[in-house]
């Protein structure tokens, strides 16, 4: 290759890259804690501006809740939807493109709220929100999930039926 050519071929683009987590989620609802282990898989790709992210819980390890969020990297901000509640969320991203440390989060419906911050790595995921109505808060949740090879995401949301499937009674005593 000459150097003429050499200087005229684009850098490369930031590829695609997915992080599987695993871990649980605590909510608390006045009097009420609940806990569930879950699983999440998110791909940040560059050539779409999107983070796509799946994500399984033992509470319906059969149901997947998908979020695509459209991202403008140049202002690190997000854009996203939520279809199961019908809101709409925005979000404020710090740290290098494509490699983001903290997402700053807030998803509205009406007068129902919730505002999150996660931190993230390569290795971690720390996610904590705050629900509100109103203004006045009903509850939070605080998750955190250790990252997996997503080689293993089949084994690991295997693993959440499991937890979810009640043990057989056990059998009267003779």
């Amino acid at each position: 290759m000459t150097l003429a050519a050499a200087a005229a071929t684009p850098a490369a683009a930031e590829p695609t890259h997915t992080v599987c987590y695993a871990g649980t989620q605590t909510g608390h609802t006045g009097q009420l804690t609940i806990t569930n282990r879950a699983v999440l898989e998110r791909t940040y790709d560059p050539a779409h501006n999107e983070i796509r992210q799946r994500l399984w819980s033992d509470k319906n390890p059969k149901k997947e809740v998908d979020m695509t969020g459209k991202v403008d990297p140049a202002a690190n901000t997000l854009e996203f939807d939520d279809p199961d509640l019908g809101a709409k969320g925005t979000g404020k991203l710090e740290g290098k493109p494509w490699h983001w440390t903290t997402f700053q989060m807030t998803l509205t419906k009406g007068d129902f709220v919730v505002t999150s911050t996660s931190k993230v790595s390569d290795t971690a995921l720390h996610q904590e929100a705050r629900m509100t109505n109103k203004g006045k808060q009903l509850g939070d949740v605080t998750g955190d999930l250790a990252a997996f090879d997503c080689k293993q995401l089949d084994a690991k949301k295997a693993e959440l039926a499991n937890a979810a499937t009640p043990a057989a009674p056990a059998a009267p005593a003779k």
